[in-house]
């Protein structure tokens, strides 16, 4: 083969990497149409987890059927959303549980949201809402969302008041929860 040969299939060669490179390295991320078990719109998940590879969900055992229930997303193996879904009898202060000192929802910022629910509060890193709810011989029903992906991302407020807008109602009526 001559230096001529060569260089054509060297540049070739070449080419073919620079335009491969953008596709053939692109992963497909694939959003969920649905997050523990609840239907919501891509649109409000993506700002959230921001996808950068394979998102995973686990459940605790006996989801669905306890008192308490937790459900994390991860993406690539690192925990990104964790919620927390709750029954019980008695009605909740949401701001009590959102202090940086509680471990289960600890928010940044935490500020009283109005028309979410019974008792809300929202923070730069997640929520809390709580209802008064008929299901499951429980009179309350409360979801706590809170952001892990990454710390050091504050002010997703927005995002996550209208992830929460949307989720709470969708989680009520997944879980049969009515109101009395």
């Amino acid at each position: 083969m001559n230096l001529r040969n060569r260089t054509g299939r060297a540049s070739a060669l070449a080419a073919f990497s620079l335009l491969c490179l953008p596709a053939c390295g692109a992963q497909d991320i694939s959003i969920p149409r649905s997050i523990c078990d609840t239907p919501v719109e891509q649109r409000l998940t993506t700002p959230l987890l921001k996808p950068t590879g394979k998102l995973t969900e686990w459940h605790t055992a006996g989801w669905g059927g306890k008192e308490t229930s937790v459900c994390i997303i991860s993406v690539d193996k690192s925990e990104a959303l964790r919620l927390r879904f709750a029954w019980h009898t008695d009605t909740i202060d949401t701001m009590k549980y959102s202090s940086l000192d509680n471990s289960v929802t600890g928010l940044w910022e935490p500020r009283r949201v109005p028309h979410l629910a019974e008792s809300a509060t929202l923070g730069d890193n997640g929520a809390i809402a709580t209802t008064r709810c008929k299901g499951r011989g429980k009179w309350h029903f409360t979801l706590a969302l809170k952001v892990t992906r990454d710390r050091k991302i504050v002010h997703q407020r927005n995002d996550i008041e209208q992830f929460m807008r949307a989720y709470m109602p969708a989680t009520m009526k997944a879980v049969g929860c009515t109101h009395p």
